[in-house]
This record gives C-alpha cells, structure tokens and sequence, in this order.
C-alpha cells in the first residue's frame, strides 16, 4: 500500500525493475479513485541508485499530481514513451496496489478543567455539599438548592 497526506512530500519505493521486459522504461502510475473512478495519470522519474534492488520515486501531493482524499487503486506501467498518459497505450503493467491519500488536518486536544466538586455529607436527610459552599438538598426525587 502506498500512502500520502495531502500537500505532503515523500518517497514512495516499489520494486519494479525486476518486472520490466523493455530497456530503460518510463513509468507512468495510473490513480483511480475507488468512489468516483476519477482516473489521474502521472509520469514519474525514478531516483533510485540500487535500482536492481528497488526503484524510488519522489512525490509531492498538489505539485507532482493532486488526488482528492480517500483510496485509489493504482497501477504502475512501464514504458518506452517519455510523454505518454494513457495506460491502454503502456507497453506493460509492472504492478498494482492501494493508495491511500489522507486529509492533512491539524488535530487540537482540549483539556478539561473541572471547576466543581460535590462532596456527600451523611446525615438523615441526603444533602450534598456544592463547592461553591450550597448545598444540595434532595428530597423525593426534588432538588432544591439551599
């Protein structure tokens, strides 16, 4: 599974040269989203120095492509085309997978005060104790505050 936030750089690394048939491909990743099928293609240039061992790719959400929210399938082809973004006319598809593009939001957590205990007193009648300094008189079910 692939991942990335919006407006987030990263690296993404697959392993697609041991799949590849043609010289020196181009790849090109294929996006379709999986509630509306919007469909969003991408030629990206592969970083990697070990690429017998891995291929890299450098992505940057809302620069290199921009995806809406949510979870897309994707394909990657290789190709001899340098310009190409249509995947029916790839030379071959090297893999596919998940990717999840996540809302980048600023979480806040609140911490709650409490600004009032209620203390029990014991006595016949049940009267509690406000820290304010009321008090808190039940009776059958009525509350009055004394």
């Amino acid at each position: 599974m692939l991942l990335i936030d919006k407006a987030e750089s990263k690296n993404w690394y697959v392993t697609l040269t041991e799949k590849v048939t043609i010289a020196n491909p181009y790849f090109l990743f294929a996006f379709t989203h999986r509630v509306t099928n919007e469909v969003t293609s991408v030629l990206l240039t592969d970083i990697s120095t070990q690429t017998e061992r891995y291929n890299q790719f450098a992505v940057v959400e809302g620069t290199t492509f921009t995806l809406d929210a949510g979870e897309f399938e994707y394909v990657i082809y290789a190709q001899t085309s340098s310009t190409n973004l249509t995947p029916s006319l790839a030379d071959e598809e090297v893999e596919s997978g998940v990717l999840k593009v996540n809302f980048d939001v600023d979480r806040t957590s609140y911490e709650v005060q409490l600004t009032e205990k209620i203390y029990e007193i014991e006595t016949s009648i049940q009267l509690l104790l406000l820290e304010n300094g009321d008090f808190l008189l039940q009776e059958s079910g009525d509350e009055i505050i004394l």
